[in-house]
């Protein structure tokens, strides 16, 4: 039975809702457990590990997604009603919005479609977001004995979202901007790409201190090479630019935190009445030190990774993902290494963008990364940490 709830829904809910879904197809729920829970744009969607059975049989492993969000009609799974809530439950990997996410978790399809001549030697799930996205990390033997493996990565796309981002690879190429070559052209909207080479900018950090020999304007040259062919994708709301929902989501996650994040929020309303934004640009969308892939050594950018929301938009806000990601790492060490690379990157990044908008901006990026789903105590300290953060920030505007 369910460990615990979220949202409006309590654990006897959730169980009573799945048990229903079980008995409909002959199955029972003997345990489950909650593995994820997010809320976007006003919806919950969770991740569901449970232990079925058919009568008188041995309980088997099955996972489960749970959303309130619109589903279409004929996505395979059952509509159900907890806490006055419709909701939709499906089996994993039928995602009613992910038609490849079969084929990205079958060894044998992902070897048949991308690597027919390898030996596949392990497929593990790097990021799940149900009704999103989803990307799966594939180990390939090496081709001689002694050699070196290869790695690919399976992009799961929402359907017709493929072929775009293929594209964009092929465009930045074009335009020498370092980006990870596609394996081929996008199957049922699976887009494989190689492994980029080099280390997360993250982790050169936290290996060499703050002081290193990242260079910043390195990566302005590079985001100055964006074709102005970006310009032609539909611009997307940015991470800051969602600043009041995800608000809305810490408090939803924090009701302890009211009045930090009812004032935080005031800050935020008074700094967008006047904040300068420059003007609309091609962008990453996505810039942050995991889609940073650095030499260990000299510290030169290697790869730029997760260009799926390139297009036009604001560079300060490239800029204020970097910065608001590299704030809140190592939050709980002894030595705040990346705070402290934060202030040295917005400092050299303030010289190409209005620094109070920065500031604002990057605030709002963490405000994005409060979990919204705080079970334990240490998913809550990470809450109130990145609130700090949040708040510091705010404090150089």
């Amino acid at each position: 039975m369910f460990t615990g709830g979220f949202g409006p829904f309590e654990a006897t809910q959730l169980t009573e809702a799945l048990t229903d879904v079980l008995a409909r197809s002959g199955r029972q729920l003997d345990n489950a457990v909650l593995r994820d829970v997010q809320y976007r744009s006003g919806d919950y969607y969770a991740i569901v590990e449970a232990l079925v059975r058919l009568p008188g049989g041995e309980a088997h492993q099955a996972f489960y997604g749970i959303t309130t969000a619109q589903v279409p009609t004929e996505a395979v799974g059952y509509f159900v009603t907890a806490a006055d809530t419709h909701i939709f439950i499906w089996q994993h990997p039928a995602d009613p919005l992910l038609p490849g996410l079969r084929l990205a978790a079958t060894p044998a399809q992902v070897r048949e479609h991308f690597a027919p001549d390898r030996d596949l030697t392990a497929l593990t799930a790097v990021i799940y977001r149900p009704l999103n996205r989803a990307v799966f990390r594939a180990s390939l033997a090496p081709i001689a004995a002694g050699g070196l493996s290869d790695t690919l990565f399976l992009k799961v796309l929402r359907s017709g979202t493929a072929q775009p981002v293929y594209a964009m690879h092929q465009l930045l190429a074009a335009a020498t901007v370092p980006v990870v070559e596609p394996v081929t052209e996008p199957i049922s909207d699976v887009l494989a790409l190689v492994g980029g080479q080099g280390m997360p900018l993250g982790d050169y950090i936290r290996a060499e201190g703050a002081h290193n020999r990242f260079n910043c304007f390195e990566l302005i040259e590079i985001l100055d090479r964006f074709p102005t062919e970006v310009m032609q994708r539909p611009q997307q709301p940015s991470w800051a630019d969602r600043y009041q929902e995800f608000m809305l989501a810490a408090h939803r996650a924090m009701p302890s935190q009211r009045e930090r994040l009812t004032r935080l929020g005031d800050r935020f309303e008074r700094a967008h009445d006047s904040i300068r934004l420059g003007p609309i640009v091609p962008t990453h969308g996505d810039l942050y030190e995991a889609h940073i892939l650095v030499d260990p050594i000299t510290g030169k950018i290697q790869h730029l990774l997760d260009v799926d929301g390139a297009g036009p938009g604001y560079r300060v806000d490239d800029y204020a993902c970097l910065v608001g990601h590299l704030a809140v790492l190592g939050y709980n060490d002894a030595q705040p290494w990346g705070w402290q690379s934060a202030m040295l990157t917005f400092q050299r990044l303030a010289e190409h963008a209005h620094p109070r908008t920065l500031a604002v901006r990057a605030a709002a990026v963490v405000v994005s990364l409060i979990p919204t789903y705080q079970p334990h105590a240490d998913a809550a300290a990470r809450g109130r940490a990145y609130l700090t953060v949040a708040e510091a920030l705010m404090d150089l505007a």
